[in-house]
């Protein structure tokens, strides 16, 4: 049985604590399989096809228990040039290689091109073994492990043992395993409290369960009834069930193999991948870095057409160079990938470029940008590009924020591909030098990640929902400054108003900025005491409003004006025309007066001076007793106004709670103030 194949057995409690994935690689007929069969128990070649020509087609996957218990997946990938997209599917996620090389013949081209893509996939440790030494004499194997060891000097696997096996006698296995889990324990676990990624090797239905998708784990941890999202395709899916090494458990994490018994599409197929939800997006169009394989003896032509090799994805695409129009052997450069169908990658993944026709693997590299832009060719944009290869995590967040402004956690999590306590992490060593400032939340409370211990394998499931917003101390500095500028060009141009109205500040100034980061904004700028604000409006702490130096007199003399007129001023309108105010200095003096309380509405067109009017409140509270109903008769007795005059004063004293209307008339409120 294949993983993955058996989804009706009970759940298993996993114990090793550490997970990796072995690749075994090497040239057709070198006994790879047969390898994996004494290394596991298992043979891996389950197709018809295969066990007729004798040759594997597609992966196989198998468990191999290592001397000090531990269990580590085994991947058997093809030897034929004709299955190399299986073999870089299958490689693309292990750990350590085994690469198999047979004594009786040797270093044969295979080997070379499984090295080559082995290098360009970041395999950093491998083992070579020697298989059918039960085939030859002792001095030729003696030939063959100096032959194998000078080649691998120029190779990754320069330091590399070399164990030599016999797949039929058995001899060697012992040994082999033994360095396996001595070479194993040097390599740094994956980090299983990122974001879930498993790109798909195989899908297939399973009678009484339905979909099952299998692959390497390449980071995170997927628990049994976990959403998943299926890329590109943006299917939300849950799952079911989990297998490992044939066992059902209840979580898998980042180094395994695991199968997923799926729920939500039926299609599925090797090349897409399952991610946490909105970690994660596909792109048609990759930055990379790029180094072509110096054994070639041609050269790439500007715009030509690759093959794409990326996890277990195959996708065509078209190369875009940016400071030259041929690429020759051996060279490498920051170029573009233009693709015909969407992949999911992230800042530093590798990947193979191979040509359409012959089929011949290029080169490789890895990725700069994952959702690169349209670039201008030329020397600007290849030292652009090649600053942000070289970026760490901190100056990739620096340069993000340069190039959107703003960005939340959550943006920025599925940007650099990490969780949000990864994104805080990152975020409070550049709060502490000084160069990222958050709005919205206290920086304070970004703790020390070092005190708060090791990140619980599922934290990014339980992230707060209250939204931060991060952004550069420059960007929040020109802002402040874009705001003060502009509230210092309005009072000049408004010297009356108070200020200026925060919904048109914001639509003039930050059209396309939320409105939550526009609130935080001003409140920030405000606990720095460069502006205040007063109900909708905004203004300069230091603005005080002032009346124009050309008409302070005009001014002074039509206030004069007003108060002198008592109970009886004349409509705003004229007493502004009388005096040579006109237009819109009329109606911002009046707003300005209004807000200043220093005089009152008694209709739309009519303003009375407050002193006077509450000198006729008091007139009418010293001539009226407290117990009488004040009606319209008595209040003309004792004021002496018209009709004109008298309804408006006495609307206002129920809108100033100095009385309180009743059918008889008004009964006085205990006198308060305005």
């Amino acid at each position: 049985m294949q993983e993955g194949e058996r989804m009706n057995e009970q759940p298993n409690q996993q114990t090793n604590s550490f997970h990796h994935t072995i690749g075994i690689a090497g040239h057709i007929d070198h006994g790879k399989t047969s390898l994996t069969k004494n290394l596991t128990g298992v043979d891996t070649d389950r197709l018809k096809e295969e066990k007729e020509r004798n040759i594997s087609i597609e992966l196989g996957f198998a468990p191999c228990v290592l001397p000090n218990g531990q269990t580590v997946g085994i991947v058997d990938v093809p030897g034929h040039e004709r299955f190399i997209r299986q073999m870089i599917a299958g490689a693309a996620g292990i750990d350590l290689v085994l690469l198999v090389i047979a004594a009786d013949e040797g270093i044969m081209p295979q080997t070379r091109e499984h090295v080559d893509i082995l290098r360009f996939l970041g395999i950093q440790k491998g083992i070579i073994t020697l298989t059918k030494i039960d085939s030859v004499e002792e001095e030729w194997l003696a030939m063959v492990k100096e032959e194998v060891a000078n080649w691998a000097q120029e190779t990754f696997l320069a330091d590399a043992p070399i164990v030599a096996v016999s797949n039929k006698t058995g001899e060697g296995m012992q040994e082999l395993l033994h360095t396996i889990e001595k070479e194993i324990s040097g390599i740094p676990q994956r980090s299983s409290a990122a974001p879930f990624r498993m790109p798909i090797d195989r899908a297939f239905t399973v009678k009484g369960a339905g979909t099952v998708v299998t692959g390497t784990i390449y980071e995170g941890t997927v628990v049994e009834g976990d959403s998943l999202q299926l890329l590109p395709d943006e299917t939300m899916l849950r799952v079911r069930q989990i297998h490992v090494h044939h066992q059902q458990v209840k979580q898998a994490a980042a180094g395994q193999r695991a199968a997923l018994n799926i729920v939500g599409t039926r299609e599925v197929e090797r090349g897409m991948t399952l991610t946490s939800p909105g970690y994660f997006q596909a792109t048609s169009r990759l930055d990379l870095h790029f180094t072509m394989l110096g054994s070639l003896d041609f050269s790439l032509k500007q715009r030509t057409r690759v093959r794409l090799h990326m996890g277990t994805a195959e996708v065509i695409g078209k190369l875009v160079f940016f400071d030259r129009n041929e690429m020759k052997p051996g060279e490498e450069t920051v170029c573009q990938l233009q693709l015909e169908e969407s992949v999911v990658t992230k800042k530093g993944d590798p990947l193979i470029l191979r040509r359409l026709s012959p089929v011949t693997t290029l080169g490789g590299g890895y990725v700069v940008d994952p959702y690169a832009a349209r670039h201008r060719f030329g020397e600007e944009t290849v030292r652009r590009l090649n600053r942000l290869a070289e970026d760490s995590p901190e100056e990739q967040l620096i340069q993000y924020l340069e190039q959107a402004e703003f960005a939340t956690e959550e943006e920025l999590a599925h940007q650099l591909a990490m969780n949000i306590e990864g994104v805080r992490a990152l975020l409070k060593g550049s709060i502490q030098s000084g160069d990222v400032k958050l709005l919205g939340r206290e920086e304070s409370s970004y703790q020390d990640p070092t005190q708060q211990g090791s990140p619980d394998q599922g934290a990014f499931r339980q992230e707060s929902s209250r939204q931060t917003f991060v952004l550069l101390t420059r960007t929040l500095t020109a802002w402040e400054e874009r705001l003060t500028g502009e509230l210092r060009n309005y009072h000049a141009t408004y010297p009356l108003r108070v200020g200026a109205g925060k919904a048109a500040m914001k639509s003039s100034l930050f059209k396309n900025m939320p409105d939550k980061l526009w609130r935080y904004l001003v409140e920030e700028t405000g606990r720095n005491e460069k502006i205040k604000e007063s109900n909708d409006m905004i203004y300069l702490a230091s603005h005080t409003p002032q009346y124009p130096q050309a008409q302070r007199e005009s001014i002074h003399k039509a206030l004069d004006a007003l108060q002198q007129s008592g109970l009886t001023p004349p409509s705003w309108e004229a007493l502004m025309r009388e005096h040579g105010i006109t237009g819109q200095l009329g109606s911002e003096l009046k707003a300005l007066l209004t807000q200043r309380e220093e005089i009152l509405p008694l209709t739309e067109e009519i303003y009375i001076d407050k002193k006077e009017w509450l000198r006729g409140v008091e007139k009418l509270r010293a001539e009226s007793q407290p117990d009488d109903i004040l009606t319209p008769a008595l209040a003309k007795d004792i004021l002496g106004l018209s009709r004109k005059y008298l309804i408006p004063f006495l609307e206002s004293l129920d809108k100033y709670r100095q009385t309180k209307r009743t059918e008889a008339g008004r009964e006085w409120l205990p006198s308060g103030s305005l």
